[in-house]
């Protein structure tokens, strides 16, 4: 039998990394061919086959990258805590939920990535590398986009931990996990407030009904850790010295009998 090599986990991890990068390097090749003449071909022909030039294209890949890669944050989120609290083990492997765990960051952050790439070629609202980039510097609603900027950042920064776990020590690693709450309220509050399908009934449900799962969830995790935590132990207790004899032997008695009275 051949024996477990993590070695061989890590390589195929690295080449699953390898070959999304190199997915979303096609994908933006061809957003980048799209400014071209080949660019207006393309157009044409989506307007004759299906009635929808350039501008409407870009503009249904960016909210529907957009509402994707929400709900792949939420689901690593809530996949998270699943992992930590461990509600899954009886269910699958906890490798298996680990590895889906990171996969799901990666997945929410390649649409991301798609998100950010649309809107910098969209003719109806158009945003620089600069705007997408730096927080709080875009023309529509720079508040919220830039809650949004940092709630990426930091949502990186926590995936980035996955593959650096053994340099940094399982306690860093721990810590910086926590950021993925900061990082999921930034994301949620800069996909209602500067989302355009917010003002739809269902999108709103949506995010209400996510919200509340992550609400459950965070504090399913935090009861199942203040349980798993060890009871500190109880006091020790001094040992009980004999009781005292009430009888006093006559020895005693006749010795202090005989003693002289003091003055």
């Amino acid at each position: 039998m051949n024996e477990w090599n993590p070695s061989d986990t890590m390589l195929q991890k690295t080449i699953k990394v390898m070959l999304g990068a190199f997915a979303f390097g096609i994908v933006a090749l061809i957003l980048i061919l799209l400014q071209t003449s080949l660019g207006t071909v393309w157009n044409r022909l989506l307007d004759a086959l299906f009635g929808i030039n350039g501008t409407h294209m870009y503009w249904f890949i960016t909210r529907s990258s957009g509402i994707l890669a929400y709900l792949l944050f939420w689901l690593s989120t809530v996949w998270g805590l699943g992992v930590s609290s461990k509600m899954f083990d009886r269910l699958v492997p906890r490798a298996f939920t680990y590895d889906a765990h990171e996969y799901l960051s990666l997945l929410a952050i390649g649409f991301t990535l798609i998100h950010m790439v649309v809107l910098m070629w969209d003719s109806y609202a158009p945003f620089s590398l600069a705007q997408l980039l730096v927080p709080f510097i875009s023309d529509y609603r720079p508040f919220w986009i830039g809650i949004g900027v940092i709630g990426t950042y930091l949502t990186v920064l926590v995936t980035i931990t996955f593959y650096v776990r053994k340099a940094i020590g399982i306690n860093t690693f721990r810590v910086i996990h926590y950021l993925s709450f900061i990082a999921y309220l930034g994301i949620t509050a800069h996909s209602w407030f500067s989302g355009t399908d917010t003002a739809l009934l269902s999108t709103q449900l949506m995010y209400a009904g996510t919200f509340l799962v992550v609400v459950f969830m965070t504090v399913f995790w935090a009861l199942t850790r203040r349980s798993a935590r060890p009871l500190a132990p109880a006091p020790a207790r001094a040992e009980s010295l004999p009781p005292l004899s009430t009888k006093t032997s006559s020895t005693q008695f006749h010795a202090r009998s005989r003693m002289p009275p003091q003055a």
